[in-house]
């Protein structure tokens, strides 16, 4: 290979690792964008039916105890 072929491999192979690299930097903030959303959709469908059920064994906590007097 000439001096020119040599340079341009050299050239096309740093700007191929490049490429993978923003790719791999793309795909991991895709990635984490979706897992926060997953986070805040898992809280936001938790968090009422948490709520439900605390109240839920307040009641019957109530009821047991007025039960008991």
């Amino acid at each position: 290979m000439t001096d020119i072929q040599a340079r341009l491999a050299d050239i096309n192979s740093r700007a191929l690792k490049a490429q993978q690299q923003r790719d791999r930097i793309f795909w991991r903030t895709v990635t984490a964008i979706w897992l926060i959303s997953l986070g805040i959709v898992i809280a936001f469908v938790s968090i009422p039916m948490a709520r439900d059920a605390d109240r839920n064994w307040s009641l019957a906590h109530q009821e047991q105890v007025a039960s008991r007097r």
